[in-house]
């Protein structure tokens, strides 16, 4: 007879099992989860402001995160965050992801000094491990910025033209000059410096526009940077000098609008017709202009860290101006003001096909149908200085063509919007049109760019 007080066969393999399937779930919640993935811009100096963009991912929550500094042998505290507790199965989604943007530069760390360092972020998930993951990465700790010293005396630019400074970079800090840039801020729009080819180290130049819009107590300002993300700036003497440019009115019709503006629509394929001719005059005039603007300013990018050009720039021999660098232009249909934009460029009209030639040496960038400007040219001179030439008859260069001051490049024409055959010629800096009549001068070449140069021992001259 079997004791009651003493569980059956079946009750102990049921318990067993109990226990087998109790260390089975517990043995696979241990084993759930690994240590956390962190994403972070990890920075090779820092400065007095510095952040340290932070990502930390785990499938079962994300516990802690510590950041903080080694440094002579000291664990300097940064930031910490994180959820707390632990997870057996699954993590709420607002715990799985922690982003932290804490800031590192010594302004803001009580005891980090300049000098080297390691970053580390340890971070911790929310399993029943708790698993870890340390990064450490070694830093240079850099508060005082780069200094700037001035060389060039007085500058005068005239609104709508240019001009350049000279200066020095001084690296206080000791990271040396390599990964300092400097740059002219005028109205809004950076003007990157350059070395100076063959002075000393350090020895830089600057080309900036005052541009032909900008308002006229704008004042320019010389910044350098390093890569702790400190910064320097200094002012330098300039004197601007605003300019007024002339208003005329432009009366366009239908028979206008048939002939120059529905062609550029045909050439474009990014343009839907619209309805009425007064609807394709705006969509080319004002529209099209802003884009074909934007891609002009973008293709500064590509311009090489190098003179490629020598002396005065050429105008088009014996032509007729008719129009000039910044005119605005008021534009009538049907008795009535539509639209209103800037010319930037001069129209120069000699006869039908004029021989165009390359106003200096350079690179030809491209060659092609480009919008309001019909067939175009743009030429690279160096250091973001380029020439266009538009509304041509034929291209005889072709992009990555290097072309000698006076080559042959093209025809005259009325390609694009234009009313009758002329060459519109334009110079950017920077994929800023500035006005054309200074880089046609020898004298304003002489003073404001090739004395400069010289003075501050640049070797070749441009």
């Amino acid at each position: 007879m079997r004791d009651p007080e003493k569980p059956s066969h079946a009750g102990r393999n049921a318990l067993a099992v109990l226990i087998l399937l109790i260390v089975l779930v517990c043995g696979f919640a241990f084993s759930r989860g690994g240590a956390p993935q962190v994403t972070a811009a990890w920075p090779r100096a820092v400065g007095r402001e510095a952040r340290l963009d932070l990502t930390v991912r785990s499938a079962l929550g994300v516990r802690a995160v510590r950041v903080f500094y080694r440094q002579k042998g000291r664990d300097i505290p940064v930031a910490a965050a994180g959820f707390g507790g632990r997870h057996w199965f699954f993590a709420p989604p607002a715990q799985r992801e922690l982003h932290l943007a804490p800031t590192i530069g010594r302004a803001r760390v009580a005891g980090l000094a300049d000098g080297a360092a390691e970053l580390v972020v340890v971070a911790q998930s929310a399993n029943l491990r708790g698993s870890r993951l340390l990064l450490a990465r070694p830093v240079e700790v850099r508060s005082i910025p780069p200094a700037i010293e001035v060389l060039s005396t007085q500058q005068y630019v005239r609104q709508g033209g240019a001009e350049m400074v000279t200066y020095r970079l001084v690296e206080p800090g000791g990271g040396g000059l390599e990964d300092v840039t400097s740059d002219v801020r005028l109205a809004g729009r950076l003007y990157p410096g350059y070395p100076v080819p063959g002075a000393a180290p350090g020895v830089m130049f600057c080309l900036f526009a005052f541009p032909y819009n900008a308002p006229a107590d704008s004042v320019p300002q010389l910044v350098a940077r390093d890569a702790a993300g400190n910064e320097a700036s200094a002012g330098f003497p300039v004197q601007l000098f605003p300019g007024k440019f002339r208003t005329r009115t432009m009366a366009i019709d239908d028979a206008f609008i048939s002939r120059v503006v529905v062609p550029i629509i045909a050439n474009t394929p990014s343009l839907t017709d619209p309805v009425t001719p007064l609807q394709q005059f705006l969509l080319v005039n004002r529209d099209l202009r802003r884009t074909d603007a934007r891609l002009l300013a973008e293709a500064a990018g590509e311009s090489v860290h190098q003179f490629l050009w020598h002396g005065a720039f050429l105008a088009l021999a014996h032509a007729a101006v008719e129009a000039d660098f910044a005119d605005h232009r008021l534009y009538r249909y049907d008795g009535k003001i539509v639209d209103q934009e800037d010319h930037l460029g001069y129209d120069l009209a000699v006869v039908r096909h004029t021989p165009v030639l390359a106003a200096n040496s350079g690179r030809v960038l491209w060659t092609h149908y480009f919008g309001i400007y019909g067939n175009a040219i743009l030429i690279d001179h160096g250091f973001g200085l380029m020439s266009l030439y538009a509304h041509l008859n034929d291209f005889v260069v072709k992009p990555g063509d290097v072309i000698a001051r006076g080559q042959l490049i093209a025809h005259s024409d009325s390609t694009g919007l234009a009313g009758g055959d002329h060459l519109h010629f334009s110079m950017l800096l920077d994929g800023v049109q500035v006005n054309p009549m200074e880089w046609w001068d020898p004298h304003w070449v002489h003073d404001r760019i090739e004395a400069k140069l010289a003075a501050v021992g640049a070797n070749p001259l441009p």
